[in-house]
């Protein structure tokens, strides 16, 4: 039997250890969190200029339902055949497509006049924007060992939030400049500025030319143990047979209707808050501006307690899913009340900050959903599944909201009972999470 040397075994035992000096893993994180922030930049720029462009189109409220809701349905189906597109055609490419894409349309926006135009526009927005996150996790995982994949995706993830929040404040100020369609160009145009920082910084790992032997290394190091973990995943394959059981577990629809009634809260304000601020609280397009961006800088903060406060349920000795679920349900009951009395708000004060607290209750939920389908299901092999059908049904009420709510403001002549309706479904996710959703998915 050979023996080894103790310089070999020096070698072998040698730990890894962190690369000092330049990292080019954090210079691709930071290009991913730059396109994240302009992903929601052009994401959420129609919903500012909206009340202009039905002043000017004379489009009703109906009308503008349709449209801001014509982003959501393709984003929704287009996010299965992306991740696949991603894994088939490599992260660089799809990203650097995806980008170019969604620019363009965002600058074509400016020039639509008709209903059809917009709706067009917008499909194509949703279609081209769908591949964003798919390639950002996609890109996280090549470049990142498992102890720092995490943080790694907290950061572009936070850039949604950064979005949201900058979003009302710079459009405003460029339509006050320049008019609407000056804005779209502009927002448009700085997609491709993110695309250019995007070509030159990201490579995968073993191709890329400013990449130490060091910092691979350390990239590398959990390599084999992915590869054995992926090879004992793929013996583990959901059958389609497996996939439709699930829908006989209540849990799955406990989830799927908690969802909905969440995302249809979320995208009532990320497509309707601006247009509240000038109608139904009389505020100018300049206040709104600033004023539309409180609630999401709330909801950034919502987004880090919520996770902590789950984690000290569960420290405390409730089991994983409770932490979760009483979270979730605590956000969401606080939210429903927000909104219940912001309906019956007179004072547009009281109002701003009603929909402030809003928004920073219901991101207590964030976090505690995205790790909800890990730990309610009993085996590993669904926790996929069970993620992308809560997904779904989160889709469902995000592509519903803008349509259900510029319906019944044409209606009823305000906000309402759109608010109500937004409230009470508050409430109902807080039941579904916290008192229908008690039991783990026996599969």
């Amino acid at each position: 039997m050979k023996l080894e040397t103790a310089e070999t075994i020096t070698k072998i035992e040698k730990p890894i250890i962190r690369p000092r000096g330049k990292n080019v893993r954090w210079m691709v994180v930071a290009v991913l969190t730059l396109l994240s922030i302009v992903n929601y930049l052009d994401r959420g720029n129609l919903s500012i200029a909206a009340p202009l462009i039905m002043k000017d189109l004379h489009i009703s409220t109906t009308e503008m339902g349709f449209i801001l809701s014509s982003f959501v349905w393709p984003y929704a189906i287009m996010n299965l055949p992306a991740g696949w597109a991603v894994d088939r055609f490599g992260t660089k490419l799809l990203m650097s497509i995806s980008v170019a894409v969604w620019s363009i349309v965002s600058v074509l926006t400016g020039f639509a006049r008709a209903i059809t135009s917009f709706i067009i526009i917008r499909v194509v927005l949703g279609m081209g924007e769908s591949v964003m996150f798919p390639a950002a996790i996609k890109a996280t995982n090549a470049w990142f060992p498992k102890n720092e994949k995490g943080t790694a995706t907290s950061i572009f993830i936070a850039g949604t939030q950064v979005g949201l929040a900058i979003s009302p404040p710079i459009c405003t100020a460029l339509m006050l400049a320049f008019g609407w369609v000056a804005m779209f160009f502009v927002i448009g145009s700085i997609g491709f500025l993110a695309l250019l920082g995007w070509v030159i910084v990201y490579n995968d790992p073993e191709k890329h030319k400013w990449v130490s032997e060091a910092e691979l290394a350390y990239i590398s190091k959990d390599r084999d143990e992915e590869k054995a973990e992926q090879a004992a995943a793929k013996k583990e394959v959901v059958t389609w047979g497996q996939w439709f059981k699930l829908f006989r577990h209540f849990p799955i629809w406990a989830m799927m209707v908690g969802n909905f009634a969440l995302q249809y809260l979320f995208w009532f304000y990320i497509t309707w808050l601006p247009t509240y601020l000038v109608k139904a609280q009389g505020f100018s397009i300049s206040r709104t501006g600033i004023l539309a961006s409180l609630p999401f800088i709330a909801g950034a903060l919502g987004v880090l307690l919520g996770g902590r406060i789950s984690d000290m349920i569960i420290k405390s000795g409730r089991s994983r899913l409770d932490g979760r679920r009483l979270t979730i349900s605590l956000g969401a009951f606080l939210t429903a009340i927000a909104l219940l009395i912001t309906a019956f708000a007179h004072s547009p004060g009281v109002a701003v900050t009603l929909l402030t607290i809003g928004m920073f209750t219901y991101s207590l939920c964030s976090a505690p959903i995205w790790a909800l389908a890990t730990d309610v299901v009993e085996t590993p092999k669904f926790v996929a599944s069970v993620g992308s059908i809560q997904n779904f049904g989160g889709f469902l009420g995000g592509a519903f909201a803008p349509i259900i709510t510029g319906f019944m403001i044409s209606t009823q002549g305000g906000f309402t009972l759109a608010l109500i309706v937004t409230g009470i479904l508050s409430l109902v996710s807080a039941v579904m999470y916290g008192f229908v959703l008690r039991k783990n998915i026996p599969v």
